[in-house]
């Protein structure tokens, strides 16, 4: 399995938990509008919009992740060198993410949470 390849799982990764989280805050975003409309309603509206968001996802991810891929290359390239910033700038995305899902789960900062736990 060559770099690249690698590195397209890790776009996967990023892209598969930065599509859930964007559909759980609009879950949420329709939940909190679910009274207004009859069930059946919000229903139909919820579903669509997880198509929305997940049918570009699974379509095009090759597609993304070649770009986002070659992107990612670059910059790594220039500040710290090929394969090693590549493997920080995913570290740092999934770090982000980490946070992101720590405050929607738990309502907490679960990067402080896991340095006070060293």
């Amino acid at each position: 399995m060559n770099y690249r390849n690698i590195f397209r799982v890790m776009v996967l990764i990023l892209g598969i938990l930065l599509a859930n989280l964007l559909t759980i805050w609009i879950d949420q975003l329709m939940l909190s509008y679910k009274w207004k409309y009859a069930p059946h309603v919000s229903t139909w509206i919820g579903m669509g919009i997880v198509v929305i968001i997940y049918y570009p996802l699974f379509t095009r991810i090759d597609k993304w992740a070649g770009k986002i891929g070659d992107r990612f290359l670059k910059a790594g390239k220039k500040f710290i060198g090929r394969e090693i910033g590549t493997f920080f700038a995913f570290l740092a995305a999934l770090l982000i993410l980490f946070y992101l899902y720590g405050r929607e789960w738990f309502n907490s900062n679960v990067i402080r949470s896991l340095i006070q736990s060293f």
